[in-house]
């Protein structure tokens, strides 16, 4: 499962789907100085390509991920929503993970890929079926595969019993992101870090401007780590109380 052995991609599929990529931007009026700028990790993330997880590197932005790395410090406790290269990325780089993952077949993986590691707590939480219950809307992923007729109640709420202020660094980059940032926002300490992935989704819009407003942010454009198509990551910091 996940695994691409020994294929070197041609460098003319490469410039060929990077240029697709920046066309798509200059289409949508995106900036392009930060694609332009990140052709030569691209070339590398697609010249030999591996999933993140084996790559060990958090799936999002290439010049977000960059900004985490700067940021990270041994003595961090973390909750992610979405395991896999995130989570690999992270466990030699801070004090605690506290991991939570929807599919039971990638958690699996992940277990594997990880080991028996001190500070890593990953969880499993799968969608339940509606069964004609009145959840609300909140709890439905629109933007995953094979999610019609699942809420996803138990998964927002898995980190409910952490003490409020008791997160430095929160990843929200799985399913149902609203409910996850509307139900763990409290978990993390003043002046703690919210990395968002997927910030181009108009879906999130409301929710981001409603519960982030007034928090410092930077927003990310371009090259994705280990993918051919660009991707938005945005990063904020909770203002000190």
């Amino acid at each position: 499962m996940h695994t691409v052995k020994n294929y070197t991609k041609p460098t003319y599929k490469i410039v060929g789907r990077y240029l697709s990529e920046i066309g798509k931007y200059l289409g949508q009026g995106k900036p392009i100085t930060e694609a332009l700028r990140g052709f030569p990790a691209y070339y590398l993330y697609c010249r030999n390509y591996k999933f993140p997880n084996e790559a060990e590197l958090p799936w999002i932005n290439h010049f977000a991920y960059k900004k985490l790395e700067s940021l990270l410090k041994p003595d961090m406790n973390v909750l992610e929503f979405g395991s896999g290269g995130s989570t690999m990325f992270l466990k030699n780089k801070v004090k605690s993970i506290y991991s939570i993952e929807h599919d039971g077949e990638w958690f699996k993986e992940v277990v594997k890929n990880a080991g028996a590691h001190p500070g890593l707590t990953l969880n499993l939480h799968i969608p339940e079926k509606e069964n004609n219950q009145d959840f609300p809307d909140l709890y439905k992923s629109v933007n995953g595969m094979y999610c019609d007729g699942f809420t996803f109640q138990n998964y927002a709420h898995a980190a409910d019993h952490l003490p409020d202020g008791s997160i430095d660094l929160l990843i929200i980059d799985g399913r149902v992101r609203p409910a996850c940032l509307i139900q763990t926002i409290s978990k993390l300490k003043s002046g703690g870090i919210l990395l968002f992935d997927n910030t181009e989704r108009n879906s999130y819009q409301p929710f981001l401007e409603k519960y982030l407003k007034g928090w410092k942010s930077e927003k990310y454009q371009g090259v994705t780590v280990c993918h051919a198509f660009f991707s938005e990551t945005s990063i904020y910091w909770k203002p000190s109380e």
